[in-house]
């Protein structure tokens, strides 16, 4: 496939458009249909950064960090959610109600210097959607590398391809359990 070097050519290539678009963007003069094509086109990129970095030795793709942030409107999914982090060896595990709660928990943290590692968020949410905020996510200056999941009760194919094409890093499928939790999940503690 690609050689550790064409990697990080291609990632330091694919950053500078990412940090354009992101400018761009936050400029705020940008037309509906201007801005969505932006977007989207950052998505993607995005989307490709992100795979590329799972190219990567798995060296390289740890992090300092086991910090994770479960969102979900549900409040006992959440205390269950936590509860297969932690299990799994997930030492900061925090909860938020919804996507405007999540995001602006995101950005704290990563303001403090404490950054969630991972991101997982149920889909259908009322206020800001898990859709809506993996949007936010990846349309972020500072947030768009955090690996994000979705979690959803609706399997059919077009809604994941949906979830994915918003630059979702992956997908699970309602009902969620301590095996899939720990199995998707235990490569990312450091």
């Amino acid at each position: 496939m690609f050689t550790p070097e064409e990697v990080d050519y291609l990632k330091k290539e694919l950053s500078v458009f990412i940090d354009k678009a992101q400018q761009r963007i936050a400029q705020g003069d940008l037309q509906n249909e201007q801005r969505t094509r932006i977007e989207n086109k950052l998505i993607t990129t995005v989307s490709i950064v992100n795979k590329l970095t799972h190219l990567q030795p798995d060296d390289e793709k740890k992090s300092a960090s086991d910090k994770v942030l479960i969102v979900d409107d549900v409040e006992s999914m959440r205390k269950i959610h936590r509860h297969y982090f932690m299990e799994c060896g997930f030492k900061h595990v925090d909860l938020a109600p919804d996507g405007y709660r999540a995001f602006l928990m995101m950005k704290k943290a990563y303001e403090n210097g404490s950054a969630y590692q991972l991101i997982v968020s149920d889909w259908e949410m009322p206020k800001v959607s898990g859709l809506e905020l993996l949007k936010m996510t990846r349309t972020d200056a500072e947030l768009w590398r955090t690996p994000f999941y979705l979690i959803s009760s609706l399997n059919d194919k077009k809604h994941i391809i949906k979830g994915i094409n918003t630059g979702a890093t992956g997908y699970m499928v309602k009902p969620v359990n301590q095996k899939m939790v720990s199995d998707k999940f235990k490569a990312y503690l450091s």
